[in-house]
């Protein structure tokens, strides 16, 4: 009898070691490599010297928008901010990759550039200074109206895109 019970607590025990024992993984988007004292972003309404006019506004909707789905920095005011994140959407340009039977052009790719900084407003210097680019294709069709339907979701896919990538640069560093 006693050796059974003693393999009962030795099973027990094992079971329980394993059970409460961690292995190092964890969920990503939950933890994150800023110094401790950076908690709030502000996000300035992106400057735009590209040549295409008033997209700033939607890009710089698309960037908050990320900001707050991921939730570990938070938006703030100004005045209240750790982080102040300056942008320009310095370059926008429409290129054409691929033409069909006819000649007509087919699929086309946007390039985008946005020249980012971003400063620690606690210890007043600059956190970081980038310059980011992102393209997104999209395909083109006889009718103008559904190319420009494309063309509009494209710009948007592509202006989330680097609103993940500036949560993720920011949060995560890297």
């Amino acid at each position: 009898m006693k050796p059974k019970k003693k393999n009962n607590w030795l099973l027990s025990f094992s079971i329980s070691c394993f059970l409460f024992s961690g292995c190092g993984y964890q969920l990503v988007g939950t933890g994150n490599t800023l110094p401790p004292h950076l908690k709030t972003i502000y996000i300035s309404v992106f400057k735009n010297t590209s040549s295409q006019p008033e997209i700033h506004r939607e890009l710089t909707s698309a960037v908050l928008r990320s900001f707050i789905s991921d939730g570990r920095l938070k938006v703030a005011r100004k005045d209240n901010a750790d982080l102040i994140m300056d942008a320009t959407l310095n370059y926008y340009k429409l290129r054409n990759v691929s033409f069909g039977s006819q000649d007509l052009v087919s699929n086309i790719i946007i390039e985008l550039g946005v020249q980012l900084k971003v400063t620690d407003q606690v210890k007043n210097k600059i956190f970081m200074e980038k310059q980011l680019q992102t393209q997104w294709d999209y395909k083109s069709t006889s009718d103008i109206a559904t190319t420009e339907r494309a063309r509009l979701e494209a710009v948007d896919l592509a202006f989330q895109d680097l609103g993940r990538r500036l949560v993720s640069l920011l949060v995560d560093q890297f």
